[in-house]
């Protein structure tokens, strides 16, 4: 009875010592899977951060595109004139 007792114990013992190890691993691969996202995410750019880089080169745009179309408007302007004269 006593060696049963014992083969028990130590069964009972080195089960859980496998499953102490297994759920240790899994959980330690969770954690450095959550800080390699973590660090991927710092390296994404957001939408509003994106939006906020591109409002000057917008503002360029739409004052180069202003200019050209006076300018195309003056110049056919300036070309009906000679037309008509």
């Amino acid at each position: 009875m006593d060696k049963l007792n014992e083969l028990l114990i130590s069964a009972v013992g080195i089960i859980s010592f496998i499953s102490a190890f297994i759920i240790r691993r899994l959980f330690s691969s969770v954690d450095k899977a959550h800080a390699r996202i973590i660090v991927l995410e710092k390296n994404l750019v957001d939408r509003a951060y994106l939006e906020s880089q591109l409002a000057p080169i917008r503002q360029d745009l739409h004052m180069l595109l202003t200019h050209l179309l006076e300018h195309r408007n003056t110049e056919l302007t300036k070309k009906e004139d000679t037309l008509n004269k």
